[in-house]
């Protein structure tokens, strides 16, 4: 941490510490609250140290441009269970194996989005690799036209990724609260 002055170490103290009571007690945004952790970060001048805060309130796909590279880059907290539809609309039942190949869900939208939806989904440009391995391999004449068109991530997910994200923004506010207090 670079050096600063001791008024704004007092200064930082406090508004570290407000902001874990506002995401304690739900009082303001997750997206309000990043952008404070964004503010704290620069001026302690970690940011580089903590690009998660970036990537949180502007979305992965802003680094991550493949299936791959988001899910090899995602924290788990938004890596869930999704649903699987076709071109109709109509839900398919995957095979548990297929499903541990490729059906793991990619939350890759900002905490803002996250935060305003009660479901996502996720368009066929995800599915490519499945289509194409599903029509290759497939066991039978069914699975063979198998076509996925969509996902949807569920608001009861979507909840499973801001609280595994409010359980991160806690971890960066209580390392720099003790950082503030003891440096």
């Amino acid at each position: 941490m670079i050096s600063v002055s001791n008024t704004e170490k007092g200064n930082l103290l406090r508004l570290a510490e407000s902001v874990s009571v506002d995401l304690l007690e739900e009082k303001k945004s997750l997206h309000d609250i990043l952008l404070t952790c964004r503010q704290i970060s620069k001026t302690l001048r970690v940011s580089d140290e903590n690009y998660w805060i970036e990537l949180e309130l502007n979305g992965y796909l802003v680094r991550y441009k493949t299936r791959d590279q988001l899910y090899d880059n995602l924290p788990n907290y938004r890596k869930t269970d999704w649903m699987f539809y076709d071109l109709y609309g109509n839900m398919i039942s995957l095979p548990s194996d297929i499903t541990d190949l490729f059906g793991k869900s990619t939350v890759y939208h900002s905490v803002l989005d996250l935060e305003n939806s009660n479901q996502i989904i996720i368009g066929n440009q995800f599915f490519e690799k499945f289509n194409k391995f599903i029509a290759d391999h497939g066991m039978d004449y069914v699975s063979k036209t198998v076509r996925i068109h969509e996902a949807r991530v569920s608001k009861n997910e979507i909840n499973q990724v801001l609280t595994g994200l409010k359980l991160r923004i806690q971890e960066f506010l209580d390392v720099v609260i003790s950082i503030l207090e003891f440096d």
